[in-house]
């Protein structure tokens, strides 16, 4: 029988993100609308002489307020992310997701080059984080939530993931099926293969 299960990790307080979103929004309307202005005021007629005339402050004005417009429409997406886990079969896939509407693909791991995983604190965390050459990926959006790493080996690249993952998730990731012996840690540093209760 296959093991299939998807979650997605929303934020718990909804608020600060919908008010970081709209706030870039309005932000970038203000900055787009200075631009504007600004740029219509790059050329003008001296009226002294009545000849046409360059004025660079409002030209880098222009500059300034365009990139800073452009700055705010790639990123205000970044204020509403949630991550979603598909676990199938002892792999683990997660992307991000920007705004309900732009997904980024993120990683797959396979379970069985786990080298160790638990609760995102303890001593064996804090070895992993440790480790020579890793890189770290925080994959989950409410910070007081359950966390759990998961430090594995991908292409010769050492890697730490720190997930939001549901209990039910976790009970199939952490059976016998899927884990090798001395894989898991619990937070004491104890290593098991109990499921949660």
């Amino acid at each position: 029988m296959d093991d299939f299960l998807e979650q997605t990790a929303s934020p718990v307080k909804k608020g600060a993100s919908a008010f970081l979103y709209y706030g870039a929004w309005a932000l970038m309307v203000i900055c787009g609308m200075v631009a504007i202005f600004a740029v219509t005021g790059v050329l003008g007629t001296d009226y002294e002489t009545g000849r046409m005339i360059f004025r660079l402050p409002s030209l880098l004005v222009a500059l300034a307020f365009g990139g800073l417009t452009f700055l705010l429409f790639r990123v205000k997406d970044e204020c509403r992310v949630e991550y979603d886990y598909a676990f199938t079969n002892g792999n683990l896939d997660v992307s991000k997701v920007m705004n309900e509407r732009r997904r980024r693909y993120l990683c797959a791991m396979d379970t069985k080059d786990v080298i160790s995983c638990g609760p995102a604190q303890g001593p064996a965390f804090q070895k992993a984080l440790n480790e020579p050459g890793v890189k770290t990926h925080n994959w989950f959006v409410n910070r007081e939530a359950k966390l759990t790493f998961f430090y594995f080996q991908k292409k010769g690249a050492k890697h730490v993931i720190v997930l939001e993952l549901n209990d039910e998730m976790l009970s199939v990731i952490r059976s016998k099926k899927y884990l090798q012996v001395g894989v898991w840690h619990d937070a004491d540093g104890k290593s098991t293969y109990a499921s949660i209760s």
